[in-house]
């Protein structure tokens, strides 16, 4: 994606570019076809050429500064000024000696022109008209034309600069739009990583945090069990290598992108879980009735909950509600044992609220004297 960005504002630069070097070739081609017609003196000549590559030449690099990424043009408003001013004077040579001679007010015209779209206010319009109408004049002075079609030319001229400054503006508005949008996808994929990472994070927490936690309590318990019951001890063992390669299977699944979790598997271990450390635990409602879309959220929920309470209470009983109304879906777990050296919110829970946010989705997690609840909802997508 990124490279077919790339190869589609290469694409646009070198169209940018073609323009300006098309124009400048034409402009280049005219004014050699008026040196070669001999109407002007050898004098005339020799300043009137030099003078229109400087022109061309100033054009170009304008315009590329014009442009910020298109060539590594940069140029003084010294220069610009100088190079309008060798133009301007050239118009004025060539005025002297051919006085309706149209050709070389072009190269001030394109100056100015190249300029102007670098002028971030709205006066740029107006001082195209007045620059367009400033050569025009002068060049009607110094030629002094005696033809009728002299107001017409004036026209002319003083319209050349308008229409040129549109044309220049209307590129740099389209190289600004292609470097916007090239910004954008390279942005958009940024973002697209950082989310991707965010839940990576996020399953390696709830997967590690669930598992591990799970893993401490059963072996915690097997060791007490040890000398005192050693068949018990021997399946809370069986059961922490259970839980380790399940730990494994998932870590490996996540990093593929293909784990889902079940809401009825996750209940049902965390049913498992609780009671094995000694909390009575009670399901209301049927897990096979929350929409499958929403299965693996409120799995996610359920799981972190269970982690919550094994870790930060010291709670005796726990009781999971799942209720369904057409495509509401509200499930609590309500435990009676906050432990008050724990009140501050994990990052759990704030995961959990963004992960439900996606989908319009509410997680609250509220504590009642020694009852702490954690309550989200959703409506299927």
């Amino acid at each position: 994606m990124d490279r077919l960005a790339r190869n589609t504002l290469d694409r646009f630069r070198r169209y940018i570019v073609g323009t300006l070097l098309v124009t400048s070739g034409v402009v280049a081609l005219v004014l050699l076809l008026e040196l070669m017609s001999l109407r002007y003196s050898g004098a005339a000549t020799a300043v009137l050429a030099p003078a229109g590559v400087l022109g061309i030449a100033a054009y170009m690099r304008i315009s590329g500064a014009s442009m910020p990424g298109l060539t590594r043009a940069r140029v003084r408003r010294w220069e610009i000024v100088a190079s309008f001013a060798v133009a301007l004077g050239a118009w004025w040579v060539a005025a002297s000696e051919v006085p309706l001679g149209f050709a070389w007010a072009v190269p001030s015209s394109l100056v100015v022109a190249a300029y102007l779209p670098m002028v971030e206010h709205w006066w740029r319009w107006p001082a195209s008209v007045v620059a367009g109408l400033v050569i025009a004049l002068s060049g009607l002075v110094i030629g002094r034309p005696t033809e009728p079609e002299a107001v017409s030319w004036v026209v002319v001229v003083t319209l050349t600069v308008p229409f040129f400054t549109f044309c220049q503006y209307l590129q740099v508005w389209l190289w600004s739009m292609a470097r916007d949008l090239d910004q954008a996808r390279r942005v958009a994929a940024e973002l697209a990583v950082a989310e991707e990472r965010l839940r990576f994070a996020a399953e390696l927490h709830d997967i590690q945090g669930h598992h591990l936690q799970a893993i401490a309590l059963k072996g915690e318990l097997a060791a007490r069990l040890i000398g005192h019951d050693d068949d018990a001890a021997r399946l809370q063992a069986s059961e922490v290598s259970e839980l380790a390669r399940t730990a494994l299977r998932e870590t490996r699944a996540v990093v593929h992108g293909y784990r889902r979790s079940s809401l009825s598997t996750e209940i049902s271990n965390a049913v498992d879980i609780l009671r094995a450390a000694g909390i009575d635990a009670t399901v209301r409602g049927s897990a096979t009735d929350v929409p499958p879309p929403l299965q693996p959220l409120f799995g996610i929920l359920v799981r972190e909950g269970t982690t919550n309470i094994l870790r930060h209470s010291a709670a005796q009983s726990c009781t999971v509600t799942i209720e369904v109304d057409g495509g509401q879906v509200k499930v609590e777990l309500r435990n009676d044992g906050v432990d008050d050296r724990s009140s501050a919110p994990g990052s759990g829970l704030q995961g959990l609220r963004e992960r439900f946010a996606t989908v319009g989705g509410v997680v609250r997690a509220e504590r009642e004297s020694s009852t702490f609840t954690l309550t989200a909802e959703a409506v299927t997508p």
